[in-house]
């Protein structure tokens, strides 16, 4: 145990330990506290932790509908805000085009029709992305071309929980949904951070995440470092 000794506290001891051994050390599962978890340790173990990939997506969605409010506030943090909200949106239609859509395609009785529609969709709300993204939230109109996203990808991920994602509950066994949320996370770690207009289809997103990806964090940081 190192520097915990047997007089050690329960609080000393969950300052000092990652949250898994803490669950570990005391039997209990683990909890996120701002003392204990290192912002690094819990973004890895949120990676790793087995979640149903309909969870992961829907808990996406709600943070994608507040990352157009946030996108939208007025002040020095828009920019910034921006940038997230593409970053989210990009990553999440990656992972879902890669491996949600194709999955559905296949158990689904009706999946070639179903996938096919939110395919379509998700090609009119890139088109408009990337017209939000090109002008940026600076130009005149920012907030007329925030809400036609907005409303575009609303509307889409209404569809998505109500048809496609209540159908793979129905169909799929809850480890291979377990699965599929790993692929999901993993292929969010790596994905392009921003949209790219040939990258719509199962195919050409598995080929551009090893490619753009580390390209687009690496543009990102530039970014960053530069407004610094």
């Amino acid at each position: 145990m190192g520097m915990l000794g047997k007089g050690a506290t329960a609080a000393t001891i969950a300052t000092r330990l990652s949250p898994v051994r803490v669950a570990v050390w005391t039997g209990t599962r683990v909890v996120r506290t701002a003392t204990a978890t290192p912002r690094g340790t819990w973004t890895f173990w949120r990676l790793v932790r087995p979640e149903d990939a309909v969870d992961v997506l829907t808990r996406q969605h709600r943070e994608i509908r507040r990352g157009f409010v946030r996108a939208a506030l007025p002040g020095p943090a828009r920019r910034r805000q921006f940038d997230r909200l593409m970053r989210l949106l990009a990553v999440h239609e990656a992972a879902e085009e890669a491996h949600v859509h194709p999955l559905a395609r296949r158990v689904l009785r009706s999946g070639p029709q179903l996938t096919a529609l939110r395919r379509q969709e998700e090609k009119q709300a890139k088109r408009l992305l990337l017209e939000l993204r090109r002008t940026g939230p600076d130009a005149p109109g920012y907030l007329r071309r925030l809400n036609r996203v907005r409303t575009a990808v609303a509307r889409h991920a209404a569809r998505e929980e109500r048809e496609e994602f209540t159908a793979l509950r129905e169909a799929v066994t809850g480890t291979r949904l377990r699965l599929l949320g790993a692929e999901v996370k993993l292929a969010q770690w790596y994905a392009p951070t921003r949209p790219h207009r040939w990258a719509d289809n199962e195919v050409t997103n598995k080929i551009a995440a090893p490619l753009l990806g580390p390209v687009d964090l690496v543009r990102d940081a530039v970014r960053r470092a530069a407004r610094a």
